[in-house]
């Protein structure tokens, strides 16, 4: 089956925070793009809903970031919710571009 994404992803371990109008969450980023990331967690929103997420890079401050929950996935070893970004901030483009550049550099040796 041929891969749907836009994005490259990248397999990844960064702790986040989640918000939205129904909770506060902490949870593990597993795998992150350009576009949007897969959020581990046992809580599950509803697709659709608006979310904020405080992103912690490595040797960087928290990123700010804004999506929207794109789908749910409820098994019990992949439980989470992948979310789609909205427009990313000046202030959180390069600091995301260069740690996605990093890592797939890394993931290559």
């Amino acid at each position: 089956m041929a891969e749907k994404r836009a994005a490259h992803r990248i397999a990844v371990h960064l702790r986040a925070c989640y918000r939205s109008s129904q909770t506060v969450i902490e949870g593990v980023v597993s795998d992150l793009s350009r576009l949007g990331m897969f959020l581990r967690t046992d809580f599950l929103d509803t697709p659709g809903q608006e979310v904020a997420i405080d992103l912690e890079l490595p040797g960087e401050e928290l990123l700010q970031l804004r999506g929207a929950v794109v789908r749910v996935e409820t098994a019990p070893d992949h439980s989470g919710m992948g979310i789609r970004f909205d427009q990313i901030p000046d202030r959180a483009r390069r600091p995301l571009a260069n740690f996605m550049i990093d890592a797939s550099y890394q993931s290559l040796q």
